[in-house]
């Protein structure tokens, strides 16, 4: 690669993180790399969020699970940054539209559950899915 051709590159990636809003970035650089930029996850891996956030997130139980997860309760976020990506992914990453009477998640919701993460993920997030009003 020639030296401009490269300068350009660094100087395009270093804007772009630059201009990524901060919630965003706390998406792309703790939870991106597992569930993707739309949220798709991988199939039998990682469980797509884009159906499952926006349901999960309208129960009490649900709520507790988002954060319970491992990778959301032990992710280096304080429960404010934490608290804004749960509330930016079922934003921008559900498939089906938000409701207006959305409660965005808060720093006090994420600091009461987050200090006992999960053990058994997958059987809580399916018993959490069947039981869906």
């Amino acid at each position: 690669m020639k030296r401009g051709a490269l300068c350009a590159a660094v100087f395009a990636m270093t804007c772009s993180a630059v201009l990524t809003p901060p919630v965003e970035a706390n998406y792309m650089l703790n939870c991106m790399g597992c569930h993707l930029a739309d949220g798709s996850g991988a199939a039998g891996k990682v469980p797509s969020v884009r159906d499952s956030m926006l349901i999960l997130s309208r129960s009490t139980a649900g709520r507790r699970y988002l954060v319970q997860v491992p990778g959301a309760a032990l992710s280096p976020l304080s429960d404010l940054e934490l608290a804004q990506v749960l509330s930016w992914m079922v934003r921008n990453l559900s498939a089906r539209a938000v409701p207006s009477d959305f409660t965005d998640f808060t720093a006090a919701e994420v600091a009461g559950y987050r200090r006992s993460p999960l053990v058994n993920v997958r059987a809580t997030r399916a018993q959490l899915l069947t039981a869906r009003p």
